[in-house]
This record gives structure tokens, sequence and C-alpha cells, in this order.
């Protein structure tokens, strides 16, 4: 007989998690001025994480600022979100805060199909069962809303 061991979920890594998450969770936000010195925060195409550079030009407004960073490794790329960027004196405490985080397992996925055999899970979806998809729940009213609705429209 051959024990198997039970799959579990990798921790997640940087690359996994949506750049802006990481950036709100461990406080990198605000408004960078021109001619800021910054570093990448992410990897870049030609940029490697933790390049130093220049914000060359800030665009845009309110919620949606860009900005066009020149690097000092001769690469200038443009339309950058501010979750790439970081500025150079807080670079390494924006990774130290960044490594906590992941070690504290705040961007750890949430075991749905735990919850749904445990049983927890039904509170959230209206207590009638529902369905998992890609592990996402799908609560039951909604599967019968679109049931219903292929019904009505004869598919």
């Amino acid at each position: 007989m051959t024990l198997v061991e039970p799959e579990v979920a990798p921790a997640a890594t940087a690359s996994d998690v949506d750049p802006a998450l990481v950036a709100e969770e461990i406080g990198n936000v605000g408004v960078l001025k021109r001619k800021s010195k910054v570093r990448a925060f992410t990897p870049l195409p030609g940029v490697p994480e933790g390049t130093t550079g220049t914000v060359f030009l800030v665009n845009g407004w309110d919620r949606w600022i860009r900005y066009h960073v020149m690097f000092d490794n001769g690469v200038s790329i443009g339309s950058l979100n501010r979750e790439h960027l970081v500025p150079a004196k807080q670079h390494d405490e924006m990774v130290e805060k960044r490594r906590r985080a992941f070690e504290s397992g705040a961007f750890d996925p949430v075991e749905a199909t735990e919850a749904a055999e445990s049983g927890g899970g039904e509170a959230a979806t209206g207590g009638g069962g529902g369905a998992v998809v890609n592990g996402v729940s799908i609560p039951q009213h909604l599967i019968e809303r679109s049931a219903a609705a292929r019904q009505r429209l004869g598919a």
C-alpha cells in the first residue's frame, strides 16, 4: 500500500499576488513627484527589482496616475502604476514589510473547499449549498437564477 501525502497549497510568493494588493497591505501608496528618486519594487521588462531611477513624467488624475521612469540601467518605461515603484529611501523598509506580510500569511488563498466540507461556508452563500469553481464559491441562489434564465430563454 502506498501512502499519498495530501496536497498542501504552496505559500504565496510575490509573483503570485497582485502588486496592488501588496502595495496597499504594506502602505506603499501616495503620489510621487516629478524628479523623485525611485526603485523598482517589482521586476519590470528590462529592469530587475531594486533598480534605481528617476520619475521623468507624472501623468493622470485623481486615482489613475501613471509614471514615466528613466532607470539607471538605461531603460525608460512609461505608464507605470505606483505599486511597481517605491521611493528610493524607503526601498529596504518596504521590502522588509512585504517579507513580513508574506510570512504572516496575509496573502494565503482561502481554502473554499475546506470551508464547504466543514459546513462553514453555508452562511455566506445563503445556506443552500452552492458550488466551488476554480476555488471561488458560487451561492446557490445565483446558480438557480442562471438556470431559470436559461430555461426562460429556451437554451
